[in-house]
């Protein structure tokens, strides 16, 4: 699957689960991944919603959204900016 917008992304997220959530999300939060979006021209604000919705589904999955350096942002504290 090649998502083109934020809703197909929605769509792919949203069947994720278990370890393929994990890895996806993982390789997802990179500046690698933020860089190949950009290119892509998906606004700040798109790559954003991307990222909540990747930490929604680790919570919906009911998996800890994973922390690891050079991340690019923290699903854990989109979590909490959402009140979750």
């Amino acid at each position: 699957m090649n998502p083109q917008t934020v809703e197909e992304w929605g769509e792919y997220i949203s069947t994720l689960g278990g370890l393929a959530l994990r890895s996806k999300g993982i390789a997802a939060n990179s500046i690698e991944f933020v860089q190949q979006l950009q290119e892509e021209l998906y606004e700040p604000g798109e790559i954003t919603q991307i990222m909540v919705l990747f930490a929604l589904q680790f919570n919906a999955d009911e998996q800890a959204p994973p922390e690891m350096p050079g991340q690019y942002l923290s699903y854990t504290d989109l979590l909490s900016n959402l009140g979750r």
